[in-house]
């Protein structure tokens, strides 16, 4: 298990070298925010710092934050396509807890990942400041009865949220350490570690196809692997949902 997780560890890091280091695109995904519905189908949304408005065939929800395709159409107005809704975990910028890269490691190499998680949670919620806290550390717990370890993580310069979650699974009679990683630049990201007499093989998921070419031409550097398979999937969920219901309950 130990030796999985910081497996998955370095995953992680060479899929985050891959989310800094990429250059706007038209083909990557942007974040953006829903700010208002104005008439008809259109809306008013942020995107970066700036305040866009476009149309839109599918109901957003005012509020929600979502990963979009941008391009721009023939006549030079701005176009969103594919957009696909953030986890609720990410939508707030004022995260309780976000780990560092020094932060993970030492809980991801420790020799009980979940126990020191659970220990550390517990004198957390003892001392929470405010609701959203009590809400946001409860729910870590709650995955962690899931067998799920949810580490909210923080990476660059900007202090950009990000988040990871981890469980072992059986496949074909084989362990298996799963992962679940959301970046600003990539999107959500899905995957799997499974140690064969031959060495590792990954199969990993992301949202676009743009970035599937960006991960095949990162993940060839991490040795240990000795097979990998990228998918596109725009269907990628959290291993362990922050249910909006669930907070709401927590909170009130």
């Amino acid at each position: 298990m130990i030796k999985q997780l910081t497996q998955a560890l370095q995953v992680y890091n060479q899929v985050n070298n891959a989310a800094k280091t990429t250059t706007f695109n038209a083909a990557l995904p942007v974040q953006l925010e829903v700010k208002e519905k104005l008439q008809g189908i259109r809306y008013m949304l942020k995107v970066g710092n700036v305040m866009l408005e476009t149309k839109s065939m599918r109901e957003l929800e005012i509020g929600g934050k979502y990963w979009a395709q941008m391009s721009k159409d023939r006549n030079g107005t701005m176009m969103l396509s594919n957009l696909i809704k953030q986890p609720r975990l990410l939508e707030s910028q004022d995260l309780p807890l976000r780990l560092n890269m020094e932060n993970l490691a030492k809980f991801l190499e420790g020799e009980k990942p979940f126990d020191t998680m659970k220990g550390f949670l517990m004198e957390r919620l003892m001392s929470a400041e405010s609701k959203w806290e009590f809400a946001f550390l409860s729910h870590m717990l709650m995955s962690l009865k899931q067998k799920v370890l949810t580490l909210p993580i923080t990476y660059d310069e900007e202090g950009k949220n990000g988040l990871m979650q981890l469980r072992k699974k059986k496949i074909d009679e084989q362990d298996s350490l799963e992962f679940y990683s959301v970046f600003a630049n990539l999107g959500a990201v899905w995957g799997v570690l499974r140690n064969f007499e031959e060495g590792v093989r990954l199969d990993i998921s992301v949202m676009y196809e743009s970035i599937a070419k960006i991960l095949n031409n990162n993940l060839s550097e991490l040795k240990f692997i000795n097979e990998t398979y990228i998918n596109v999937d725009k269907d990628i969920t959290p291993l362990y949902d922050f249910l909006e219901d669930h907070l709401l309950n927590l909170e009130g």
